[in-house]
């Protein structure tokens, strides 16, 4: 028996005394709130319209593994309705876009897929490391995994690095509806993930960027982003502007 979109009802019941009852599987996310590429998910799977259930995780303390093959954390992880488990934001995204059709995030066109790709190294993999790593490690990470003091010198570094990315970003958005083309896609989920995990530090000034402020701006109205923006994480505050959809 199907429900609709959000749970399956498992064919096989299961008995339990005098009674039989079915069992609902519900697709499941394991994240991080700070966690840039768990963040990135949560925006594909609502994107998408995948009802899911999401389970906080941490990534200096995995409390649901589900291999050996750990290295750091694998989060996020993603299990769906028959039961598959996928690790990491790459599998997961891959296989949302390749199993849920509707919708799709990664273009249409080979060359608007190239693009897509493209970007997704840009924010993921150089954003990532010459920004998030920097600025949210320092302020929120470490204290769990070092418990040390953040370095001045290494948030400070990140917060320049902010520049060329967005000098790049305005470039692009000044003569693209989204970043990639014509539609929003992965590349606007990947980069506006990675960039809202660093002003909830604090740490965007967007005034000196106002064309990426409007672009960001469209992303904090899709319904896809207001849940993240209702993230709350221990002992850090974001600013006042965080939430604001107009700031």
């Amino acid at each position: 028996m199907r429900c609709s979109a959000g749970f399956r009802r498992v064919d096989n019941l299961l008995y339990m005394g005098r009674f039989f009852v079915y069992i609902v599987v519900m697709r499941r996310l394991y994240h991080y709130p700070l966690c840039a590429f768990s963040r990135l998910i949560r925006i594909c799977l609502r994107e998408k319209a995948l009802d899911h259930e999401l389970i906080v995780d941490f990534p200096w303390d995995r409390q649901h593994k589900f291999s050996g093959r750990h290295v750091v954390s694998d989060l996020p992880a993603f299990t769906d309705l028959d039961g598959s488990v996928f690790e990491g934001w790459y599998a997961i995204a891959e296989h949302l876009e390749r199993t849920y059709r509707s919708n799709s995030l990664s273009g249409i066109t080979q060359k608007e897929k190239a693009e897509v790709r493209r970007l997704l190294t840009l924010f993921n993999v150089m954003f990532f490391a010459d920004v998030t790593k920097n600025i949210v490690f320092e302020k929120v990470i470490k204290r769990h995994t070092e418990h040390s003091s953040p370095d001045s010198a290494v948030i400070r570094r990140g917060s320049a690095e902010i520049k060329k990315y967005f000098d790049y970003m305005s470039w692009l958005i000044d003569y693209r509806n989204w970043l990639a083309g014509d539609e929003f896609s992965l590349a606007d989920a990947a980069a506006a993930a990675q960039i809202s995990c660093a002003d909830y530090t604090g740490s965007v000034k967007w005034d000196d960027y106002p064309i990426v402020k409007g672009w960001y701006v469209r992303v904090k109205s899709r319904p896809s982003f207001r849940e993240i923006l209702s993230d709350k994480i221990p002992s850090v505050t974001p600013p006042a502007w965080y939430k604001e959809l107009d700031f």
